[in-house]
């Protein structure tokens, strides 16, 4: 199996469970997305939510979307989407994004390679719905070049 590589088109995630923000089933043209992988159990994603809170505050208005998708497999989709936003709301109380919960793998399998993933991981997504970079190491700089078609 291959995983996504810059350039490739983004894969849907619409088999995600919603607990903030309505569902989303494409990516819409003309936005730019950061996708972001994280789990409950790590502390770097806590870590890196507020920078993500500031991103779509500062840049909501020029097309960016935040989006994270938490991966937690539970017995249930309820409990799951329960625990996930006790999770969120301990941790991030101002959060202004988008978060789905992914109970399977299944959507996480779809974008990386699930014995090397590590979490937190970003994709941001140029207006076209192509992947622009995975993981940068300086978030603020590559989403506003994507935001500008640098």
């Amino acid at each position: 199996m291959t995983y996504l590589r810059i350039g490739d088109l983004a894969p849907s995630i619409s088999d995600v469970h919603w607990v903030r923000g309505g569902p989303l089933d494409t990516f819409q043209p003309g936005k730019v997305y950061i996708l972001v992988f994280l789990t409950t159990t790590c502390e770097g994603c806590v870590e890196i939510m507020p920078d993500l809170v500031q991103l779509q505050e500062d840049h909501r208005e020029n097309g960016l979307e935040v989006i994270g998708v938490v991966y937690k497999s539970s017995a249930s989709a309820a409990v799951g989407r329960v625990y996930v936003n006790a999770w969120l709301n301990q941790n991030c109380a101002n959060l202004n994004f988008r978060v789905g919960v992914d109970f399977t793998g299944q959507i996480l399998r779809l974008w990386m390679d699930p014995m090397h993933c590590a979490v937190p991981t970003s994709f941001i997504l140029d207006r076209g719905g192509k992947v622009a970079s995975i993981d940068p190491m300086n978030l603020d700089d590559v989403v506003l070049k994507v935001l500008d078609g640098s």
